[in-house]
C-alpha cells in the first residue's frame, strides 16, 4: 500500500503544478497524474477540450459490463494572491504539521487520496463487481464545460454510471465532537450582474444620473433583504442529528422546523455562517466595476452577484423578488443560466450505508449525516442524470479550517492525508464489493 510520506509528497508536487482557472492549464496535472499511474502500470487516457484543457480517466476492470463507479475529483483551483498568503500558494510548504497551497483542501488532496486508493485497490489483484474509474477533470472552478461537461459526450458511458464520490463534505469537528457530512446536494448556483447606465460628466457638478449611484442604490436594496430562513427534509435530517440535545438560552433543540419557529433558536443558527447558508438563499457582492477618473462621473457601472439558492427554490421565483428590489434604473443579467440544478441524491441508499459503515468502523460510532453543499459541484451534471453523487472526504475539518478554502493560506494537515488515505481505502473497498447493486 502506499505509505503516508509517499502520499504525501505526491501531494506536494501535484499542489506545485500551478492549475489556476482561469485559465486553468490542467493539462500538466493530468499529464502528472498519468506519469503516476504509468509507474504503478496502470493504463489511462488523457481527453484534451481544448489546448492546455484537459481530463484524465483510468479504470480498473470489473466483473460486470456498464454502470461503473465513478472516483470524481478536479484539477484545476482558485487563484491565489502571493502577498497575502505566509507563503507561496505553489510551493507546497510544510510548516507545524500542515501543507500550505492553494488547492490543500479544494480538491488536490481528494484527488490523490482517491488516487492512491485507486492503485492500492489494483494492487490487490481483486477484481471488483463494477469497474473503478479513477475521473479528474479539468474546469470545475468556472462551470466545468470543459470538464465533466466535456467528458460525458467524450464518454457516454459514464452517463451510465451507477454512483459517482467527489467533493462537497467531510467530517467536522465542532464543540469537541465529531460528525461526518456526506453531501446529496448542493445549492443552485444564481449569478448576476446589475448595469447601469447615466450621464457622463465633471465630477464637481453631480446632476443626478451617475451611474454608480444608481448601482450602488440598488446593491443596497438586494443586499438588505432578509432571505427566509426554511426547513427541507435533507437539512431537517442534518440537523436533528447535530443539534440533538443541544440548547439555545435554555430552550432544548425541538427539531429544526420548531427551531426556526423559536427567536432564540433562529439567532442561534444566523450567528453560524455555515448554518445560516444552508438555510436560506444567500446573495453576495461580489465585483464591483465603475468609473475611471476620481473627478469624472461614469457613464456605465456594473456590480456582479454570487447567489446561491435553496435546493427547493426556483430560479425564475428568485430573479422575480432580485428584479422588485433592484428597480427600474438598472438591468439584471442573469450568468450561466444553462447550468443544471437537480435534485437531491437519495440517503437511503446501500452507498450512504456502506460510507456510514466505513466510517463508523474507523472514527466510532460518529454520527453520519446527509448535507446541503452551499458551494456548486461537479456532481450536479451526474444528479441531473439521475445517477446517486455523493460529496465526501474522510478527513476532519475545524470550521477554520472550511472558511480556508478560497481564501488565503489554504492547508490541510499530514495527520488529514493520514485520515484521507484510511477512508478513502475503505470506501474505495466497500464500492468495488458485491454490495453494490
Amino acid at each position: 500500500m502506499m505509505n503516508l510520506d509517499t502520499t504525501v509528497e505526491l501531494l506536494r508536487d501535484f499542489l506545485r503544478i500551478d492549475t489556476t482557472n482561469p485559465p486553468g492549464n490542467e493539462e500538466k496535472g493530468a499529464l502528472f497524474l498519468q506519469e503516476f499511474l504509468r509507474r504503478e502500470g496502470l493504463s489511462s487516457d488523457i481527453y484534451v477540450a481544448v489546448p492546455g484543457r484537459a481530463n484524465i480517466l483510468s479504470r480498473i476492470k470489473g466483473s460486470l459490463n456498464g454502470k461503473p463507479i465513478i472516483l470524481l475529483g478536479h484539477i484545476d483551483v482558485v487563484p491565489a494572491k502571493r502577498d497575502e498568503w505566509m507563503c507561496d500558494p505553489f510551493a507546497a510548504e510544510v510548516k507545524d504539521g500542515f501543507i500550505y497551497g492553494r488547492g490543500a483542501i479544494d480538491m488536490k488532496a481528494q484527488v490523490i487520496c482517491q488516487l492512491a486508493a485507486f492503485v492500492d485497490y489494483a494492487r490487490q489483484g481483486v477484481i471488483p463487481k463494477r469497474d473503478i474509474i479513477f475521473l479528474a477533470t479539468c474546469d470545475e472552478e468556472v462551470g466545468g464545460d470543459h470538464g465533466v461537461e466535456f467528458m460525458l459526450d467524450a464518454v457516454p458511458e459514464l452517463k451510465d454510471a451507477s454512483f459517482v464520490l467527489s467533493e462537497g463534505g467531510s467530517m467536522f469537528e465542532e464543540n469537541g465532537s465529531v460528525h461526518a457530512q456526506v453531501s446529496v446536494t448542493e445549492k443552485r448556483l444564481s449569478q448576476f450582474i446589475l448595469k447601469a447606465a447615466g450621464r457622463g460628466g465633471h465630477g464637481s457638478m453631480p446632476h443626478g444620473d451617475n451611474a454608480n449611484e444608481k448601482i450602488v442604490a440598488a446593491a443596497r436594496r438586494i443586499l438588505a433583504y432578509k432571505w427566509p430562513l426554511k426547513a427541507m427534509p435533507v437539512t431537517s435530517a442534518y440537523f436533528d442529528g447535530v443539534l440533538k440535545d443541544q440548547y439555545a438560552e435554555n430552550i432544548k433543540f425541538p427539531g429544526l422546523k420548531d427551531a426556526l419557529r423559536t427567536r432564540e433558536w433562529r439567532n442561534c443558527l444566523e450567528r453560524n455562517e455555515m448554518y445560516n447558508s444552508v438555510l436560506r438563499n444567500t446573495v453576495t457582492l461580489t465585483i464591483l466595476k465603475g468609473g475611471e477618473k476620481v473627478n469624472v462621473i461614469p457613464s456605465e457601472s456594473c456590480a456582479y452577484f454570487d447567489s446561491r439558492l435553496l435546493p427547493s427554490q426556483t430560479h425564475d421565483k428568485f430573479f422575480e423578488k432580485i428584479k422588485k428590489l433592484a428597480g427600474n434604473d438598472v438591468a439584471i443579467e442573469r450568468i450561466g443560466e444553462k447550468i443544471p440544478s437537480p435534485g437531491p441524491s437519495q440517503y437511503n441508499t446501500v452507498y450512504f450505508q456502506g460510507i456510514k459503515e466505513a466510517m463508523q468502523a474507523l472514527k466510532g460510532n460518529i454520527p453520519v449525516l446527509p448535507f446541503v453543499t452551499t458551494g456548486a459541484t461537479d456532481m450536479r451534471y451526474f444528479r441531473d442524470l439521475g445517477i446517486p453523487s455523493y460529496g465526501f472526504f474522510p478527513v476532519t475539518l475545524t470550521k477554520e479550517q472550511h472558511m480556508r478554502m478560497h481564501g488565503k493560506d489554504e492547508r490541510i494537515s499530514l495527520a488529514n492525508i493520514k485520515e484521507g488515505l484510511d477512508g478513502c481505502r475503505a470506501i474505495v473497498n466497500f464500492l468495488a464489493s458485491d454490495r453494490i447493486p
